[in-house]
């Protein structure tokens, strides 16, 4: 399933039911992000705990003496969302509380979190209602030191299992700071996004890419400014030598300048002549980068909506007709208000209308 796919499930399982949901991938694609983005878009509260740091008695609580009443009460931690931190103003109403990596914790630990897991409660003390669990796993494979969950564990889970989808990766790259080189490198090498290696070739010393590792490779190339010698160390840590070699031979071979979308919209003439020199390589990949871009970034106010239009009459007719399939999916509540806009869509609507059929 991929991760827009899953979290549409998480905010459903959020929102209608008590379950625990459970999302399971490799590392690096992007689990805790799905969370937190589901916290955003519901508008909810995040809480995220690395639950193999803790130890029983952290989740357990401090025992307190009652005196009066002649037993032992437990003062719940702090950074679980309780009743009562709720209402004393530590937590918001409602929330995402998220155990990570689940199957890493230590099987003592384990059984301390069976009632929290399958109760919502904790030695006397009840999650806040609105309030609901997810864990993250990585599969149990050789590559991860794990610790197994028995059966009655595994039952209360809604297990979704996550895989490294590009277009995911690339929407939410351009969304959070993109650096086109770094997308367009994606988009022409695809299978390089993630790389599983074999059990016996995980060491320290042989890193491979993950998502994760190109979106700290975009923040580099983004924010910090050394020489390319450096650079393609750093680079060559986060996603290994191979990796990094592909880059740079694909960054090596380019002979055209990527135009930024920023440009494009707001001056389509500056650009003209880059975004030209791309079309003339016939470089679909950095084409759809763009075209992608700008769809997500475009507003509806006139000199983008000029800027845009110029761009589109730009386009051969197939990546017109990628244009407006992608306008649908994306904008598709302005989409029938966008299109009248674009002196192209008359000139292809068959093409779009058949391609809408198919």
């Amino acid at each position: 399933m991929k991760i827009s796919e899953a979290k549409q499930c998480i905010k459903e399982l959020y929102l209608n039911t008590e379950s625990v949901s459970a999302l399971i991938s490799e590392r690096g694609v992007g689990k805790t992000s799905a969370y937190q983005q589901c916290a955003t878009e519901l508008e909810i509260g995040y809480m995220g705990l690395y639950a193999a740091a803790l130890e029983g008695p952290d989740f357990m609580g401090l025992p307190d003496k009652d005196r009066e009443a002649g037993i032992t009460r437990y003062l719940a931690p702090q950074f679980l969302p309780t009743v009562q931190a709720v209402k004393e103003g530590l937590f918001p109403p409602k929330g995402i509380l998220v155990l990570e990596e689940i199957n890493r914790v230590p099987n003592d630990t384990t059984s301390v979190l069976y009632p929290l897991l399958l109760e919502r409660k904790i030695n006397g003390h009840s999650l806040a209602q609105g309030w609901k669990i997810g864990v993250t796993m990585n599969p149990d494979t050789m590559n991860y030191s794990l610790n197994s969950l028995d059966d009655a564990m595994l039952d209360r889970f809604v297990s979704i299992e996550i895989t490294a989808d590009l277009e995911d990766y690339i929407e939410y790259s351009i969304l959070n700071h993109p650096n086109d080189y770094v997308l367009s490198f994606l988009q022409a090498c695809p299978d390089l996004l993630l790389v599983v290696k074999k059990a016996a070739d995980s060491t320290a010393l042989s890193k491979s890419p993950t998502p994760r590792g190109w979106t700290k490779v975009q923040e580099l190339m983004n924010n910090c400014n050394i020489s390319e010698r450096l650079m393609k160390q750093l680079i060559a840590g986060i996603v290994g030598p191979e990796a990094a070699a592909s880059f740079y031979g694909f960054m090596k071979d380019r002979s055209f300048k990527i135009p930024s979308a920023d440009k494009i919209l707001n001056n389509f003439e500056e650009v003209r002549t880059d975004v030209m020199d791309v079309l003339e390589t016939d470089r679909l990949d950095v084409v759809s980068l763009v075209i992608k871009k700008l769809v997500l970034a475009f507003r509806t106010e006139k000199v983008h909506i000029d800027n845009m239009n110029a761009f589109v009459n730009c386009l051969p007719e197939e990546l017109g007709v990628f244009f407006f399939k992608l306008l649908a999916a994306k904008r598709p509540e302005e989409f029938m208000d966008l299109i009248r806009h674009f002196d192209a869509y008359e000139r292809i609507s068959e093409k779009i209308f058949e391609m809408f059929k198919s």
